[in-house]
């Protein structure tokens, strides 16, 4: 592990930044921009949508682009633009335009993302690649847990405005961390097959372990971005809880997020990517449950961690997972492909749960729809692992 020590802290560096800075605070950021801008739930919800189609896209050219640029020129590129469009996005104050600067982060976040990982699960040996995957997530967890106290921090000093000037401390941060990409990752080179393929592009849609791993990642893609964007409103609204509370707990929330990438990539490796999955997905789905039904506000922080704890596993475990499946040379190729997927589930998350909550007037119903596709996943998980006998 000492010998990936350097690419592991660009790794962290990277999701930090496009995941964590890009995305994941958005949901920490979103009530004040809802108050300033008189957004309503729905418009909450397509908002984040925004940033969703524009990580959909990036995928479709992130194996292309990979190819062409390598992994240190697509990654500190994408992340300077990323930088300009949150700072612009700070200075708009029409919707649609925000909108506009929303989508473009997700764009060149997705670049980041599918480059970063790729790198790491080409460069990094097979006993500890879980682990290392895992590991990169603490910077998504990490860039939660510096929302969790910057937002308030923002909000006592401007008040409603202080999202403006959250989003351009962070694009300030992304700014730094594009830097340092460019003169810290070391590119390797990578020993593929160079024989042509002929294969067609679509072809891989009808290969069942393609199929079997995306249903689970679209799965992840619609539940995950349903809590992560709703935590903190819904929070507020069930419990009537302050917004420095509702900050408490998606502190929390983040810290632990921090060693879930690590605890299941490391038990990936011991006991099988299938089965941290299924477990992985079980506790999501009483995370989930919590949010559903009527509890003592006491039960947010037992929803908070067991979110928290696992949220960053399924997509560490799926980079590995599409690397031992398809062959080192194809991982960006497919882990872009698979991310596809994924990015389709989590366009349909944030607006199908805007529009539910807005026509039940009650998040509770958007909550039990994440429980119920998180244990369907769950299930699905568990039907691999017993017709492929490895169930004990």
């Amino acid at each position: 592990m000492k010998d990936h020590i350097k690419p592991i802290i660009s790794g962290v560096l990277v999701l930090f930044a496009c995941l964590g800075l890009g995305r994941f605070v958005f949901g920490m950021i979103l009530p004040n921009m809802q108050v300033d801008l008189g957004m309503s739930i729905s418009e909450a919800g397509l908002l984040g949508t925004s940033n969703f189609i524009g990580y959909l896209l990036g995928l479709v050219f992130a194996g292309i682009f990979y190819s062409k640029f390598g992994p240190k020129k697509l990654i500190s590129r994408s992340l300077l633009t990323q930088s300009a469009s949150m700072l612009l996005m700070s200075l708009s104050s029409n919707f649609y335009q925000i909108s506009f600067f929303y989508f473009m982060c997700g764009f060149f976040g997705s670049l980041a993302t599918i480059a970063i990982m790729s790198y790491i699960t080409q460069n990094v040996p097979r006993n500890i690649r879980g682990k290392a995957a895992g590991l990169l997530y603490a910077g998504g967890g990490s860039a939660i847990v510096l929302s969790g106290y910057t937002v308030p921090f923002m909000d006592k000093i401007y008040s409603t405005q202080s999202w403006r000037y959250t989003w351009g401390l962070f694009a300030i941060f992304t700014l730094l961390i594009a830097f340092f990409i460019w003169f810290n990752l070391v590119e390797k080179p990578l020993h593929v097959n160079k024989t042509k393929n002929n294969e067609h592009p679509l072809a891989i849609l009808k290969d069942r372990r393609f199929i079997r791993i995306g249903v689970l990642y679209f799965c992840f893609g619609i539940t995950y971005v349903i809590y992560v964007t709703f935590f903190v409103v819904a929070s507020m609204d069930r419990w009537q809880i302050s917004s420095n509370l509702s900050s408490s707990f998606w502190v929390l929330l983040g810290f632990l997020s921090i060693f879930s990438g690590p605890i299941f990539g490391a038990l990936s490796d011991k006991i099988g990517r299938y089965k941290t999955i299924s477990v992985v997905f079980l506790v999501q789905c009483i995370a989930n449950v919590i949010m559903s039904i009527e509890l003592p506000i006491s039960y947010l922080w037992v929803s908070a961690s067991l979110f928290g704890i696992s949220v960053w596993a399924i997509p560490s475990i799926m980079a590995v997972l599409t690397a031992e499946t398809f062959g080192i040379e194809k991982t960006a190729t497919i882990f872009s492909k698979i991310t596809l997927v994924f990015a389709i589930g989590q366009i349909l998350g944030p607006v199908g749960a805007g529009y539910i909550t807005d026509f039940m007037h009650d998040f509770s119903y958007a909550f039990a729809f994440s429980s119920l596709v998180t244990f369907v996943a769950f299930g699905f998980s568990i039907k691999f692992l017993i017709k492929n006998k490895q169930i004990i």
